[in-house]
């Protein structure tokens, strides 16, 4: 008689159908979980160019040091943005200079700086004088080359906020609403809290790397710059509210940057650091606070190399630039001056001083001449290396495509993408006392990565070849797409 009753358990089909659904649901599962996990992980960020903060892979504790890196030597003295920065001294000249009256006819700030800076004057006439009627010559007959470099550099440049009009007691602080009543600041948990809120907001915001320091009034210009809402004949009292000092940063775009002096630009990473500030600054009165941001290109009240060293940001090299273990000197940093209270960030020193006292490729590749082969010097009470500012912008105006340099960022031996290559070699160099590794490395450098002779940068007319450090990016070769003989 056939047994009716059900069999306990699962025939062989049975059995591998159950199995197979649960090594599927097992493996959904696992694949689920890993999906989960790769989509928290911040590269997965498609278009995200910020990475939400995971560009700052270098282990900065471990570097950090009670005291900066920079010296002070002597009775340390605030910077006159009138004169001693070059973007406001030579407008001024190229605006009043008149043959005739001479130095009668600048102010008289102006008279006296170059009075005491005669080589200053000498070079300024220069560029004035002799630079610029060649370089206008010189953009005629080579301006079809740099079409597409050119029009990057200003579309890159287009999204700029609106600056400040007004002083840091008015432009500073939160507006009243409608009814005239101001925000009251909110009260916060803790220092490290707000320091950990501030750093997130500004990676959203599309900083790469972050830094907060005690603001240091030695780098707040004693004199301003012009159209800061600042009266630039009186001497700026540093705000009181001007308490911490936030520095944000963004990258110039990689490739370009390997083809400068032509084909780079500032102006993109411009763009975002200030976009960034900007933003920063708004979060920041919206919780009640004051905040006022300090932006390139010419949009400071202080001095940004320090305050970010300061900040544990990178160190100053030997061509003044900040250097970041991250990204090298490719970086445009913007700081936030602010009230609003938070934990700060101690300076790093992993080798660069060391480093940039043997290495010395960014003088070598120095078309102008700027950056010093010598020992540091003594700069308003300050140790560091001299830059000759004068020649540096001189040689912005003696080559073609988009104006500026930055040859010295991009043969910087630090300045590179961050791969495993380029890990093993900073891990290195940070933790190498003998300094063997630092000149090892250099000639690697020279070996593998030649450039173009100094001279060679200059545009025709000064007897260069318009030379670029490295070939553009192919989306930036005029010639293979536009017709400029149809």
């Amino acid at each position: 008689m056939e047994d009716t009753e059900p069999k306990k358990g699962l025939n062989r089909r049975q059995f591998l159908k159950v199995s197979g659904a649960a090594r599927a649901a097992v493996g959904t599962v696992g694949l689920g979980l890993f999906g989960y996990q790769s989509g928290k992980d911040p590269s997965s960020y498609t278009g995200e160019e910020s990475f939400q903060g995971a560009v700052e892979q270098f282990g900065r504790d471990k570097y950090s040091v009670h005291i900066p890196t920079y010296e002070i030597v002597g009775k340390t003295s605030r910077i006159d943005a009138r004169t001693d920065v070059v973007f406001s001294r030579f407008p001024n000249l190229m605006r009043n200079w008149d043959d005739e009256k001479g130095l009668e006819s600048l102010d008289e700030n102006m008279q006296a700086y170059y009075r005491k800076y005669p080589e200053v004057l000498k070079d300024d006439l220069y560029a004035k004088n002799e630079i610029f009627p060649k370089r206008r010559a010189d953009n005629k007959k080579f301006q079809d080359q740099f079409v597409l470099a050119e029009a990057w550099s200003h579309a890159m440049g287009a999204v700029w906020p609106e600056g400040l009009n007004e002083p840091p007691e008015i432009s500073d602080f939160p507006k009243p609403d409608r009814s005239g009543k101001t925000k009251e600041p909110y009260a916060l948990k803790s220092h490290e809290l707000t320091a950990k809120l501030i750093k997130t907001m500004s990676y959203q915001f599309g900083s790469a790397v972050v830094g907060i320091t005690k603001l240091n009034p030695d780098w707040v210009y004693k004199y301003p710059m012009r159209n800061r809402g600042l009266d630039t004949d009186t001497p700026l009292e540093v705000p009181k509210h001007w308490e911490y000092a936030i520095v944000v940063a963004t990258p110039m775009s990689w490739d370009p940057l390997y083809a400068n002096p032509n084909y780079g630009t500032s102006h993109d990473a411009y763009a975002k650091s200030r976009i960034v500030a900007y933003r920063l600054a708004e979060f920041i009165k919206q919780l009640g606070y004051a905040a006022r941001p300090h932006t390139p290109g010419t949009e400071y009240d202080l001095m940004v190399p320090p305050i970010a060293i300061d900040a544990g940001i990178g160190e100053q090299g030997r061509h003044s630039v900040l250097i970041t273990p991250e990204m090298g000197s490719n970086l445009r940093p913007a700081v936030v001056t602010t009230n609003i209270p938070m934990a700060c960030d101690k300076p790093i020193d992993f080798g660069v001083q060391d480093f940039c006292a043997t290495c010395k490729i960014c003088a070598e590749s120095c078309p102008s001449g700027a950056i010093t082969f010598g020992e540091k010097k003594e700069i308003r009470g300050y140790k560091r290396y001299e830059l000759d500012t004068p020649k540096c912008h001189n040689f912005w105006y003696s080559n073609l495509g988009n104006i500026g340099c930055r040859i010295c960022v991009a043969v910087c031996p630090y300045t590179r993408k961050s791969n495993w290559m380029h890990r093993a070699a900073l891990d290195i160099t940070a933790n190498d006392p003998t300094g063997l590794s630092h000149t090892a490395l250099t000639e690697m450098q020279k070996k593998f990565y030649p450039g173009p002779d100094a001279q060679d940068y200059y545009m025709p007319s000064l007897g260069g070849k318009n030379a670029s450090f490295r070939e553009p990016p192919w989306w930036l070769k005029s010639e293979d797409f536009i017709d400029f003989n149809g």
